[in-house]
């Protein structure tokens, strides 16, 4: 019966490697038959798993006893020729890197340029072989937004969670966020050839206004109108009756944060232990509230919950008021 010699731990974390991420099917196939040898499986046997006669399967683990790693790979020059050289390769990658939604506009392009016939299937193993993966995009407001002001925000906030730290003040996210009988549609582990349904209707909107810090302590005001820089201010008003110590609020730029009914408040505010941090526009990763939001629509809210209005509005209170005991957010 023929085996191959025992392997090392290295050699065997070696093949493992091969047989996972090898681009190429045969020495993923190769090395996969080199670890089955090793566990002392009957040479039949592997040679019915990998799909090869005996013999195939024998001058496999020849290779391997005299050559190594090196026996797993086809020789030099075996198979067709490839179409496109190394230079041409890292011409098509920026070809796919400039037109990255239409595979075919880089076939086109390809031919229009090299009069080369390339099929798709070969385009889609050069990108993988390039670390390039089929995904869907993000959408992202960065472009609009002034860098040098990013920064200088992000420093300030930086310092000021550090004085939180250490306990010197209390640092708060706020901001607000509307809830319907329209769910944001999430991801969900299904049977395959089936598709889960979530109900959806029109309904009249209850929009959430929260203070958030970074141990889950949550403030939430629910109404059922729209909100507006009065309703925010008063939000404000009965937040800061509690404060008894410098608390550091963080809010974004919106209509209502920026008006001059709202502007006139921030001394009062101060004086009640409550000051205002901006952010520059375009930037919602500074006010980790935006993660609160995400969270309860995409994954706290059950399927019930869009049932009725009475049920979302019940199911919504419930999680409100359980923020930081049954419900958590790490904070970075």
């Amino acid at each position: 019966m023929k085996f191959v010699s025992p392997l090392s731990k290295t050699e065997i974390t070696d093949l493992q490697k091969i047989n996972r991420e090898h681009l190429l099917s045969p020495p993923r196939i190769r090395a996969s038959a080199i670890l089955q040898s090793n566990e002392k499986i009957p040479l039949q046997t592997i040679a019915q798993i990998c799909g090869v006669c005996r013999q195939t399967l024998s001058i496999w683990l020849t290779h391997w006893e005299t050559k190594g790693r090196h026996g797993l790979m086809d020789k030099a020059g075996r198979g067709r020729k490839k179409k496109l050289s190394e230079d041409k390769e890292i011409n098509v990658i920026e070809l796919v890197k400039k037109y990255p939604r239409s595979l075919n506009k880089v076939l086109s392009e390809i031919h229009k340029l090299w009069g080369i016939s390339l099929s798709k299937s070969a385009l889609k193993t050069l990108c993988k072989k390039a670390k390039l993966s089929w995904k869907r995009m993000r959408k992202s407001l960065r472009g609009k937004r002034d860098d040098k002001a990013f920064r200088k925000s992000l420093k300030e906030i930086k310092r000021l969670m550090e004085q939180a730290d250490k306990g010197e003040i209390d640092f708060y996210y706020f901001d607000e966020s509307g809830f319907t009988l329209e769910p944001c549609v999430p991801y969900a582990w299904q049977e395959i050839g089936e598709t889960n349904e979530i109900s959806s209707s029109k309904s009249r909107r209850l929009n959430v206004l929260g203070f958030i810090d970074r141990q889950c302590r949550f403030e939430s005001y629910v109404f059922e109108g729209s909100v507006n820089s009065d309703v925010v201010m008063a939000c404000f008003d009965a937040f800061a009756k509690k404060l008894d110590k410098k608390t550091v609020v963080v809010i974004d730029n919106a209509s209502m944060h920026t008006s001059n009914a709202f502007l006139d408040n921030i001394d009062r505010w101060e004086k009640q232990h409550l000051f205002i941090q901006n952010i520059p526009p375009y930037s919602p990763e500074l006010n980790k509230i935006e993660i609160l939001w995400r969270k309860i629509k995409y994954e706290w809210l059950e399927f019930s919950a869009y049932e009725s209005f009475a049920s979302l509005k019940k199911n919504l209170n419930h999680i409100l008021a359980n923020i930081g005991k049954e419900y958590h957010i790490q904070f970075t």
